[in-house]
């Protein structure tokens, strides 16, 4: 299972992971986006130092955070929808912060917004825009801040990501939510300053890793609680006959509505016992937990390292989940549906969850050829592997993440985590080794966006990191260096 998670996460082929290859114009655009955001979020704080909050404008704020511009083909109407919507949300809680400086009869700080945005504002108004507001923060921010600012958006742009996943789930408190999505602005307001010293910045970082760790294990409670605890499974590649659903993403939630809307549609039972759904990409996960491993209509797994070959070659209908982040300019669009807040031009949006048209338009084509697969197996015990570092009592431990060659077969104080299904574990892990005497090192062996995640996690805890290198179209190279000059995080070759 690892070779699976290796080949397709390597860097050399980042074209199809979604954070390489932009185009400047998007560039500048995503920039736009992120400076309402930016510019919300400052007033949220100013707010909630009167105690008073407002939910609705949080929620819909952390819900653009979420988003990954990367694809030239956007929805350019969408786009102009949700930019607008967040203008009118930041005159809304800019006017209510001005009211209560009046009423509390204190000076407000208010900040010049850095884009005017009219009714009538074209896109290509906003990219001239734009790239003078990049212009005038490379001139404002010096190296290390705006390093330290690019880091700040990822993370809080990943906390965002899992905030919304948690919220469809319907499984933590309203308040809980609240907490998360203003804590997430709070943290990510902070590069509205150009006179915040960088020791506070780094300080604040660290201290929000607990927050989006907090924010990433309720997630993972809410999805076994919801899903069933992960289990051993082997996972077919087979392509079957009948008609084919493909989702891609990484939102288990909207791949059980799928199944369930399904079953639930008034079909021939002849021809719903003929329709196939296979997971895409980091849905892979799905097969581990119980529900899905047992759902009759979930076949298996299809996908490799290029998704111009897994889209353009399959037989049938596939499903873009909200928080799919591939670049598909090259793609035909044909039958591809899509649930993303800004889809792309040509692909069918999913309105209101309502998945019959996906799974009607894939009864359009029957694919009449088995295609047969080679199964992808987990033997990976996770009770076992935890029962392992309870009873390590040595000096030093290295946790590799990843695959490495061991040189020495006498190293015994390396213990490998192949499978990045594990990567939940390592918290577990260094939870279980905090109290004992020993030196940590941990080592991701591949750099790719699950690891950066993992690893801005960890910049709080004691341990020693080292992180393969990262090519600079994989990963922002502000926030590498973010990690190895202020973090000192260990990049490796």
């Amino acid at each position: 299972m690892y070779e699976y998670f290796k080949n397709i996460l390597e860097k050399n082929v980042c074209k199809t992971s979604g954070v390489c290859s932009i185009h400047p114009s998007i560039n500048a655009l995503y920039e736009v986006l992120l400076n309402e955001i930016r510019e919300i979020s400052y007033y949220l704080v100013k707010l909630n130092e009167f105690d008073l909050t407002n939910t609705h404008i949080t929620q819909i704020t952390i819900s653009a955070l979420s988003i990954f511009l990367v694809n030239t083909n956007f929805n350019k109407t969408k786009y102009l929808n949700l930019l607008k919507d967040l203008n009118g949300a930041k005159t809304e809680i800019k006017q209510k912060y001005i009211e209560y400086c009046s009423l509390c009869q204190i000076p407000c700080e208010i900040i010049k917004s850095a884009i005017e945005i009219q009714y009538n504002t074209s896109i290509s108004d906003l990219i001239e825009k734009a790239q003078n507001l990049i212009a005038n923060k490379q001139k404002n921010y010096n190296k290390e801040k705006q390093n330290m600012f690019d880091l700040i958006a990822l993370s809080a742009k990943l906390s965002a990501i899992n905030i919304l996943k948690l919220q469809n789930l319907n499984f933590s408190s309203k308040e809980k939510i609240n907490k998360y999505g203003f804590e997430t602005l709070r943290f990510f307001s902070l590069t509205n300053g150009y006179s915040i010293r960088n020791e506070k910045i780094k300080r604040r970082i660290e201290q929000f890793c607990s927050i989006a760790l907090e924010i990433k294990r309720e997630l993972d409670l809410a999805l076994e609680e919801k899903y069933g605890v992960k289990e051993k499974n082997t996972v077919s590649t087979d392509v079957q006959k009948g008609f084919g659903i493909l989702v891609s993403g990484d939102d288990l939630n909207e791949l059980e509505k799928v199944l369930f809307q399904i079953e639930q549609m008034p079909l021939d039972e002849e021809i719903k016992r003929k329709i196939n759904v296979y997971t895409h990409g980091a849905l892979f996960t799905a097969h581990f937990y119980p529900y899905f491993k047992n759902n009759k209509f979930l076949k298996g797994h299809i996908s490799t390292d290029n998704i111009e070959y897994d889209f353009s070659t399959f037989t049938g209908s596939i499903l873009l989940t909200q928080n799919f982040v591939q670049k598909i300019d090259n793609l035909y669009r044909g039958e591809i549906f899509s649930n993303k807040i800004i889809s792309f031009e040509g692909v069918q949006d999913i309105i209101s969850q309502n998945y019959e048209p996906l799974i009607k338009s894939c009864l359009k084509t029957e694919n009449k050829l088995f295609k047969k697969g080679e199964d992808i197996v987990n033997k990976y015990d996770f009770e076992k592997i935890k029962e392992k570092f309870l009873n390590y009592n040595d000096s030093e431990i290295i946790i590799v993440i990843g695959q490495i060659n061991k040189q020495n077969k006498e190293i015994k104080k390396i213990i490998n985590i192949n499978c990045p299904l594990e990567l939940d574990l390592l918290f577990d892990i260094l939870e279980i080794l905090k109290n004992k005497q020993i030196k940590i090192t941990v080592l991701f062996a591949q750099c790719n966006l699950s690891n950066i995640e993992t690893v801005l996690l960890m910049l709080n805890k004691k341990a020693d990191i080292y992180l393969a290198s990262c090519s600079n179209i994989l990963v922002n190279p502000h926030i590498i260096e973010a990690l190895k000059n202020e973090f000192e995080i260990k990049i490796i070759n």
